[in-house]
């Protein structure tokens, strides 16, 4: 038995695919457009459907759209015909997927979904089939060859579809003007989210956790409040709160390497005047980058308010802990 080239197997099916996609690219249909402005211009949400392979992509594709700022929903054909289709409503827009436009499940509710009010996009190959005629708005999408060597199994047809998909949720994402933040807004929890989300006033130490002492305070009181409040530092203030100085353990050493220690050493005489601090509305990942990204990287650093008031300290530790 020969022995075939599984690199080469691989390459060719990559080639396929990737020959489909520039051929669907080069004849894109106008009527994507026609889609674009049908959903834009619709007070309702998305309901993306359909069957087996096409419906697979048909959840990454309703989970794309609400990611990014357009309201959807996979809604399984077997299950609209068993009574989910109440979650269709008259202002909606259905995308329906099917390669031949022949599927029966598919095609089946199609007719109670235009009856509720909704409006239909069918996104197939095939001009002339079922989808197509139940369909307000047709998208024509040509396959030159499928990477399966039968030219039978679902591949370059639904890579076409996934990338349709994509390409429609970036269209409205722009003309909506979805920015950053919106984006944060739907990702709490993933890291993506929490650098775009997260903010020094969600993180910094504060009120009884935040090391803070007065300029006249001795070595006694500075050990103490380092100690307790595990930051490795303490802020000094004035009489009026504002932030006039900060001291570190390196603060300390540095200062015992140059004078003989003293219980009566001051803060004022041990603490760097002039540290660098940052503002609570600062995003918490910017903050991390500015920490590790100077000659010499900084561990710790207050937090003040526009008026110089000592609000808070951040460190790198608690920042990598919330998972930047």
């Amino acid at each position: 038995m020969k022995e075939k080239d599984t690199l080469g197997i691989v390459k060719q099916a990559l080639d396929d695919e990737i020959s489909s996609l520039v051929h669907f690219r080069e004849n894109l249909d106008p009527s994507v457009k026609d889609c674009v402005e049908l959903i834009l211009k619709s007070k309702g949400k998305v309901i993306v459907t359909g069957v087996g392979k096409s419906g697979d992509i048909a959840k990454k594709i309703s989970h794309t759209l609400s990611s990014t700022g357009t309201s959807a929903y996979f809604l399984h054909p077997t299950d609209a015909s068993h009574g989910d289709s109440g979650i269709v409503g008259p202002d909606d827009v259905v995308l329906a997927i099917g390669k031949s436009g022949e599927s029966e499940e598919l095609n089946y509710i199609l007719p109670t979904l235009r009856k509720i009010g909704a409006k239909i996009v069918g996104i197939t190959a095939n001009a002339k089939s079922k989808l197509a005629e139940l369909s307000d708005v047709v998208i024509l999408t040509p396959v030159l060859k499928e990477a399966c060597p039968l030219d039978l199994a679902p591949t370059s047809s639904t890579t076409i579809a996934l990338v349709l998909g994509d390409a429609i949720a970036v269209a409205l994402m722009e003309l909506k003007e979805f920015k950053a933040d919106d984006f944060a807004l739907y990702h709490p929890a993933g890291r993506l989210g929490k650098r775009l989300s997260l903010y020094l006033s969600d993180v910094m130490r504060k009120g009884e956790r935040n090391a803070s002492i007065p300029l006249n305070a001795n070595l006694e009181l500075i050990l103490k409040e380092i100690t307790e409040k595990g930051i490795g530092a303490t802020g000094v203030i004035d009489s009026q709160s504002k932030l006039v100085g900060l001291i570190t353990d390196f603060d300390i050493r540095k200062y015992l390497t140059k004078h003989t220690l003293s219980p009566n050493v001051t803060a004022k005489e041990m603490m760097n005047p002039k540290p660098n601090s940052f503002l609570p509305n600062e995003k918490a990942y910017d903050v991390l980058i500015k920490m590790e990204g100077r000659e010499r990287p900084i561990s710790v650093a207050p937090v003040v308010d526009e008026n110089g008031v000592f609000v808070g300290m951040i460190s790198l530790h608690d920042l990598l802990q919330k998972g930047l």
